[in-house]
């Protein structure tokens, strides 16, 4: 798995991820219900990211490795980043750790 597919997986989860939270914390507010973004963002972003994963491992028929699960496990930390702090930031930090060898 290289850097470009890394980028458009996180690319499509961190839209899905922050959309979602997006209109959990709109339904929230307008139950007045208290809650942390950071949290919510954090367990959407968790969920999202399995599901996604396994759709895919299904769908392509890839064997469960220890690169497939530690991929998934860089996914869903980077898309919470994402989410919290914005793409640029973590597309700029991907780059730049692509380019170090």
């Amino acid at each position: 798995m290289n850097s470009t597919f890394i980028l458009t997986a996180l690319t499509g989860i961190s839209i899905l991820t922050s959309l979602t939270v997006e209109a959990i914390k709109k339904l929230l507010n307008e139950r007045e219900v208290k809650y942390s973004s950071n949290l919510l963002a954090a367990i959407v972003s968790i969920v999202l990211t399995i599901a996604v994963s396994v759709c895919y491992i299904i769908y392509k028929d890839i064997v469960i490795s220890p690169q497939v699960i530690v991929m998934i496990i860089a996914i869903t930390f980077l898309s919470f980043l994402a989410s919290t702090t914005g793409f640029d930031k973590v597309k700029q930090m991907i780059e730049q750790l692509s380019d170090v060898k």
